[in-house]
């Protein structure tokens, strides 16, 4: 899946031999990982949510799926907002997206952007906590939006590639929301990303084929237990960090990037890693993404 892009003057970067065009997936999903893999942008928003190997029944094999490379191996662990809705369905499809629908969650109430935010942040953090208590979140170095902003540890604000200052709705086709956080563990310091977006097509066919940025070592797709299209990859990354990376296509109308990395900052700066493995694992992220506090509809 990819996420809408967003401007991010945060200022220059080392050049990363992360292949931007191939970061985005089918081109109809290219606003969310488009920010990702952008060196630029991940300076001023960073990367990744999420690694280890908690038994989460959820990632079970309970659906076809396709596998390439090796598994990787097993990282072990150690209030909601009163809602505030606005009826707001988006005028028009994204960029790039001519046959993009909006799902039809988008035509009943809406929160309000900053509602939803708030209420994703605790959400998410909980999420997080439950796969790895032992975990300390802290806020990431990189994660200014706009450029001066800063952010708490998964904090979710929502990314207007227009710059605009005004307050989008939820199914705006040019937003998204992003959060993430420096983690710190025994075994050092690394990073977690979310990026969330509605869904604007149906049955995206993830595909191993063409979910391809930096040395892929393991990729495999999968049905969640609730029909949700389900992506896992193991990337080696410039400066030699490991991204785990997961995308998720829900039922509820929502698709999902959660990524965790073995550096503090991001893998897009090129720098060496922080830790030795990624803070959280594959399984660990397909429970957050599919947790189902973590919506935009709820």
């Amino acid at each position: 899946m990819d996420k809408r892009v967003f401007d991010d003057a945060i200022g220059e970067v080392p050049p990363s031999t992360v292949d931007v065009d191939a970061v985005i997936v089918r081109g109809r999903r290219a606003a969310m990982v488009r920010r990702v893999a952008n060196p630029a942008v991940a300076a001023g928003v960073a990367v990744v949510l999420l690694t280890g190997a908690v038994a989460y029944t959820m990632m079970r094999d309970t659906g076809g799926g396709t596998t390439v490379g090796t598994a990787p191996p097993p990282v072990s662990s150690s209030t909601t907002a009163p809602p505030s809705s606005s009826t707001a369905p988006p005028s028009s499809t994204p960029k790039g997206m001519p046959d993009a629908v909006p799902p039809p969650q988008c035509a009943g109430e809406l929160e309000k952007a900053t509602v939803a935010a708030a209420r994703l942040t605790q959400a998410t953090t909980e999420a997080v906590a439950a796969q790895r208590a032992d975990l300390q979140l802290l806020p990431n170095a990189m994660g200014d939006y706009p450029a001066g902003t800063p952010h708490g540890p998964l904090e979710y604000h929502q990314v207007d590639p227009q710059a605009s200052v005004e307050e989008l709705s939820i199914c705006d086709p040019m937003a998204s929301f992003e959060a993430m956080a420096t983690t710190r563990a025994g075994e050092g310091d690394g990073n977690i990303l979310v990026v969330m977006q509605p869904a604007w097509t149906e049955h995206l066919g993830i595909s191993c084929d063409d979910l391809t940025i930096g040395e892929r070592t393991f990729c495999e797709t999968t049905t969640g237990p609730l029909g949700e299209e389900i992506a896992k990859q193991v990337l080696q990354l410039e400066g030699g960090a490991t991204m785990h990376r997961v995308e998720i296509l829900r039922e509820d109308g929502v698709e999902i990037l959660v990524q965790a990395e073995n550096i503090a900052t991001t893998s897009k700066t090129g720098g060496a890693p922080t830790a030795t493995a990624p803070p959280l694992g594959l399984d660990h992220l397909v429970a957050i993404g599919t947790d189902p506090r973590l919506t935009l509809f709820p």
